[in-house]
């Protein structure tokens, strides 16, 4: 809960600070067409009030209901391994067929010379 207040709450100063330069920018272009300054941070702050307070509210409930769910169906696993020890067993595998079509079309395939090449 705190951590999606925290999150939400620096997404609406972001939100705060966007709307002020914007506000800037568009009287900057035509001026006395916006509302007060004071009125359009206003409403910019009473929508950011709704988004943390909702937002917060609904992480709440989501966290609330993947941990009831995961008290029924066991959660998710997850195994973190410190350092591989080699390639997998398909990839070796990979290289060695490579490698072994790669010898029959050299025995298949003659090689050309200097004389077998045409000049145009």
């Amino acid at each position: 809960m705190v951590t999606s207040f925290l999150l939400l709450a620096g997404l609406g100063v972001l939100v705060v600070a966007t709307a002020g330069v914007s506000w800037i920018m568009l009287n900057a272009m035509a001026p006395d067409v916006l509302p007060a300054f004071s009125t359009f941070l206003a409403v910019a702050v009473g929508v950011v009030t709704v988004e943390v307070v909702l937002g917060t509210g609904l992480v709440t409930l989501g966290a609330f209901l993947y941990n009831l769910s995961a008290q029924y169906s066991g959660g998710v696993e997850i195994a973190v391994t410190e350092a591989l020890t080699g390639p997998p067993p398909a990839h070796v595998r990979t290289v060695l067929l490579m490698a072994r079509a790669r010898r029959r079309l050299r025995t298949r395939i003659p090689a050309r010379t200097q004389s077998d090449r045409r000049t145009d």
